[in-house]
């Protein structure tokens, strides 16, 4: 089931960052870069700050938040991350599939994100479009990721072809 954040997810969503970044994308970033990225513990003071403002969109599972999706009022998906416990079952796709079609009700043209490397096939698979590879610098690491768009007016229309 995919809801609005309420007050109290913050705790389990530092946790489902934390994880997704140390169990998942440490397949693919170094041990180094994934501590750039999120350190060891997770802190939910800083994720109760930052889901009080972005409000993200909480994908729960017999009561547990399983992954969360942060959706800009632009169409730029900020943040998108799944608990290991819970990857490969739909949910990451749910939540991407919940913000496209929020962005067509709103009549915005395009849904746009920077996809990690473990991301970037997902993306790819709902159409997605790479337009280039970015390098980020985050302390002393430097890690890759994507900027993707999917174009929900085409250019010069004035209707969604999503």
């Amino acid at each position: 089931m995919i809801r609005p954040y309420q007050p109290g997810d913050h705790e389990a969503i530092a946790e489902v960052f934390t994880r997704a970044i140390h169990e998942i994308a440490s397949q693919r970033y170094t041990t180094r870069q994934c501590e750039a990225w999120s350190g060891r513990k997770p802190n939910p003071e800083h994720w109760r700050q930052r889901c009080d403002t972005k409000q993200p969109l909480v994908y729960v599972v017999d009561g547990q938040v399983a992954g969360f999706l942060e959706l800009d009022p632009d169409g730029h998906i900020d943040c998108l991350f799944v608990h290991p416990a819970h990857g490969r079952r739909g949910i990451a796709s749910a939540l991407v599939r919940r913000a496209i079609e929020t962005c067509v009700a709103k009549g915005l043209p395009l849904v746009y994100v920077e996809a990690s490397l473990c991301a970037r096939p997902l993306f790819e698979a709902m159409r997605f479009v790479t337009l280039r590879e970015n390098v980020v610098r985050i302390g002393d690491e430097k890690l890759v990721n994507f900027s993707m768009e999917l174009r929900l007016v085409p250019e010069g229309s004035s209707s969604a072809t999503y």
